[in-house]
């Protein structure tokens, strides 16, 4: 179908960030920064060349434009948020962001920006902001300028739950949308992903409780942890709409159907960097997926054929389904 949307999840070479937290997962190669904003200017442009390539897709797209930094704190990657937002075939842009600093940069945006195509994903931080001042934030966002916002939230730790439900009790008192999602260990061997059936090494929530029971504990839709649970112990065979409909796009332009894919290097669909690529997207919805385990993104193991009824209508996130 010509107007059916593609679904695009673009992780940038972005990296500064003015935050510090313990738990980050942007390490190694996708390290963020506290001190620079680009690594070297090949990433810049690079965001800049893929930025545009979206734009110019010949059908609509819905973008979530990542990056391993914090967002807001980079002029460069606002500015092309902002211009994206104004493309004709793009649906919405989704930010995600740590909210810290909308208040000061959301008013400069605006003449830049369709503010009303703009989505953000806001993951609270515990200990590295206040959260009175990160819900005003969220709420200023949403009142003022009409974005579509979710409060996001990470389960650690299974047996402590208090501090995710009064984050919950907050966003839904301040008429905010609210999500769970499971935190990982940053600190996990690189190979975690590589066990199947034993999601454990990784999300430090189930190493020795019912996570599902936590999730329901703390207001999360445990229908959605059940479905992140399959993708990182037994995604292998699954139907999945990724290459249909969805792709991801690594910080050098390489395109996947996943990123789980991307981290496999597994059939890597071309790059938006060569003159002339044509985007190979497959005419069939369904397809099996071909990785043992570790489908650990929520933007790739949504397009599982299991999680299908989790996004009974459209919304402008790739991230949120309790709509």
């Amino acid at each position: 179908m010509p107007d059916h949307p593609v679904k695009i999840w673009y992780v940038a070479g972005q990296r500064l960030c003015n935050l510090k937290c313990p738990y980050c997962v942007s390490t190694g190669d996708w390290a963020k920064s506290n001190r620079y904003d680009w690594k070297s200017p090949i990433d810049r442009d690079t965001f800049a060349t893929v930025v545009d390539w979206i734009a110019s897709r010949p059908r609509p797209v819905e973008v979530r434009l990542g990056s391993l930094g914090e967002p807001f704190a980079s002029t460069f990657f606002l500015e092309k948020a902002a211009w994206l937002t104004q493309q004709s075939g793009v649906r919405y842009v989704e930010l995600l962001s740590n909210g810290s600093l909308i208040r000061q940069r959301l008013p400069k945006l605006e003449p830049l920006a369709n503010l009303g195509k703009l989505s953000l994903w806001l993951t609270w931080h515990e200990g590295q902001l206040p959260l009175e001042k990160f819900l005003e934030a969220a709420v200023f966002a949403q009142e003022e300028y009409g974005c579509f916002v979710v409060v996001n939230t990470l389960l650690f730790d299974s047996h402590d739950t208090s501090g995710i439900q009064r984050v919950r009790d907050a966003a839904r008192a301040a008429g905010l949308r609210f999500n769970v999602d499971l935190g990982y260990d940053p600190a996990a061997p690189s190979d975690s992903f590589d066990h199947a059936g034993n999601p454990s090494r990784t999300v430090p929530a189930m190493r020795d409780a019912d996570v599902v029971a936590a999730v329901n504990a703390c207001g999360g839709d445990t229908a959605l942890t059940q479905a992140a649970l399959a993708g990182l112990s037994s995604p292998l065979g699954r139907p999945c709409r990724a290459g249909h409909d969805y792709l991801f796009i690594d910080i050098h332009g390489q395109v996947y159907r996943c990123s789980r894919y991307a981290a496999l290097d597994r059939a890597p669909l071309g790059s938006v960097l060569d003159p002339g690529f044509e985007l190979p997207l497959r005419p069939e919805p369904w397809a099996p997926c071909e990785a043992a385990s570790g489908c650990c993104n929520k933007e790739d193991f949504l397009n599982l054929q299991l999680a299908a009824p989790l996004r009974t209508r459209d919304v402008p996130s790739l991230g949120w389904t309790n709509a």
